[in-house]
C-alpha cells in the first residue's frame, strides 16, 4: 500500500498547471491562459469557502412545530451556504439549554425567552438577539363536555411546570378569558406536551395548554378548543434565539450568518408548503397530512420574516416574573435584548431581496 500524506494546496495547483499544459498544444495562447485562470479560480473558491467555515454548536429545546425553521435551515443547507460548520443538538429543557450556553458548550440557543430573562436576572451573560414567533403559540384545550372558558371554573388545567412558558401562557389565556388562575382554575404541573395530552385523555385534568400540533390532534379526537394563538393575540418571546454578549462581541459575523441562514429558512417555509410540511412531519413524526397542513398554515402566519424581539413581548414576560422575583420589577427590557445584528441585516437589504415588493 502507498503511504498516505497530508495534502498540500500547492500540490493541487501544480496538478492544475500540469493538466493545463497537457492541453496547451491544442489551445491558442488566450484560451490556454483562460483555462488556467478558470481552474485556479474554482480551486481557490473551494479553498476559501472551506477556510471561512466557522465551527459552531447550537441547540434547540423541543421537538415542536415552532422549531421547523431551524430544521429546514439544516436540511436545505442554509447554514453551509453562510459558511457555518454547525452542529445542532436537541437539549429538551430550556434550563439545561441556557446552562450549556453559559458554560460555552453551545454558542447559540433557541429556547423560551423566560429562561433567558431568569438567567439574566441572576447575572448570566446572555442576551436575546431574535425571536421567530410574533405571539404566544399555545392552545387551550378542554374535555369534550366543556364548551366555553366559563365552564373551567373549579376545574384543573395542566401545564409543564411552574415558571415555564406553558405556565405563563395558561395564566395569560385564563386572564384574557376573565378567569383568575389558581383561585378559579387549579393549575397542575404535569409534564411535557405529550404528557399533558395523555392526562387530558385519561380524564386526570379537565383542560391543558398544548402546542398547536398536539392541539389539532386533540381536536380531531373530539376535545374542545377554547383558545388559539390567533384568537388570543399575546405578544410573547416564546421561541427566542439567544447567545452570550461575550460571543456576540467576539464573533458578530458568526451570529449574523446564523441569523441570515434562519431568516432564509423562514422564507423557505413561507414559500414552499409541500417541502416544509415534509420536513416538519419528518421531525414531528406525524403522518396525518390534513393536520400537518393546518399546522403549517398556522405557523405561516406566526413566523416573522424579520425576527425582531419586541419590547412589548419581553415586557409581558418581565412583568409576570416581577410577581415572583423582585429583581424583575427593577429590570429594564433593554438589558436582555440586542437587535444590533438584525438591524444591520435589514439595513443591508438582505431581507428585501428575499421578499421583493
Amino acid at each position: 500500500m502507498k503511504a498516505l500524506r497530508a495534502q498540500n494546496p500547492s500540490d493541487d495547483l501544480s496538478t492544475i498547471y500540469r493538466g493545463a499544459e497537457k492541453c496547451s498544444s491544442k489551445l491558442t495562447a488566450p484560451a490556454y491562459f483562460l483555462s488556467v485562470y478558470v481552474l485556479i479560480a474554482i480551486f481557490l473558491r473551494g479553498s476559501i469557502a472551506t477556510a471561512q467555515a466557522v465551527k459552531l454548536r447550537a441547540s434547540y429545546s423541543s421537538i415542536t412545530a415552532n422549531n421547523t425553521p431551524i430544521w429546514i435551515t439544516r436540511e436545505k443547507g442554509f447554514f453551509n451556504k453562510y459558511q457555518l460548520d454547525l452542529q445542532i443538538v436537541l437539549i429538551e429543557s430550556g434550563t439545561t439549554s441556557i446552562q450549556a450556553l453559559i458554560a460555552g458548550e453551545t454558542q447559540i440557543a433557541q429556547l423560551g425567552g423566560g429562561v433567558v430573562l431568569s438567567s439574566g436576572l441572576s447575572g448570566a451573560d446572555v442576551v436575546v438577539v431574535a425571536r421567530l414567533e410574533n405571539r404566544l403559540a399555545f392552545t387551550l384545550i378542554a374535555q369534550k363536555n366543556i364548551k366555553s372558558s366559563d365552564q373551567l371554573r373549579g376545574k384543573r388545567l395542566a401545564i409543564s411546570r411552574f415558571g415555564s412558558a406553558s405556565d405563563l401562557g395558561a395564566r395569560l389565556i385564563l386572564q384574557r378569558s376573565g378567569l383568575m388562575p389558581e383561585k378559579e382554575v387549579s393549575i397542575l404541573q404535569v409534564g411535557g406536551t405529550s404528557t399533558r395530552l395523555a392526562a387530558l385523555t385519561k380524564g386526570n385534568v379537565e383542560s391543558a395548554v398544548l402546542t398547536p400540533e398536539f392541539s389539532l390532534l386533540a381536536n380531531k379526537s373530539g376535545f374542545t378548543i377554547l383558545a388559539t394563538p390567533l384568537s388570543v393575540r399575546i405578544d410573547f418571546p416564546q421561541n427566542a434565539i439567544a447567545t452570550s454578549r461575550a460571543f456576540l462581541k467576539a464573533q458578530p459575523e458568526s451570529v449574523s450568518q446564523f441569523l441570515k441562514a434562519v431568516i432564509e429558512g423562514v422564507h423557505f417555509y413561507k414559500n414552499s408548503r409541500e417541502e416544509s410540511i415534509r420536513i416538519m412531519g419528518k421531525y414531528l413524526n406525524i403522518q396525518d397530512q390534513e393536520a400537518m397542513g393546518e399546522i403549517y398554515d398556522l405557523y405561516k402566519n406566526i413566523f416573522l420574516p424579520v425576527p425582531f424581539p419586541t419590547v412589548e413581548g419581553m415586557q409581558t414576560l418581565l412583568s409576570w416574573m416581577a410577581q415572583r422575583d423582585p429583581r424583575a420589577a427593577e429590570a429594564k427590557v433593554e438589558q436582555f435584548i440586542d437587535t444590533t445584528t438584525l438591524k444591520e441585516i435589514e439595513k443591508s437589504g438582505f431581507v428585501s431581496r428575499l421578499y421583493p415588493k
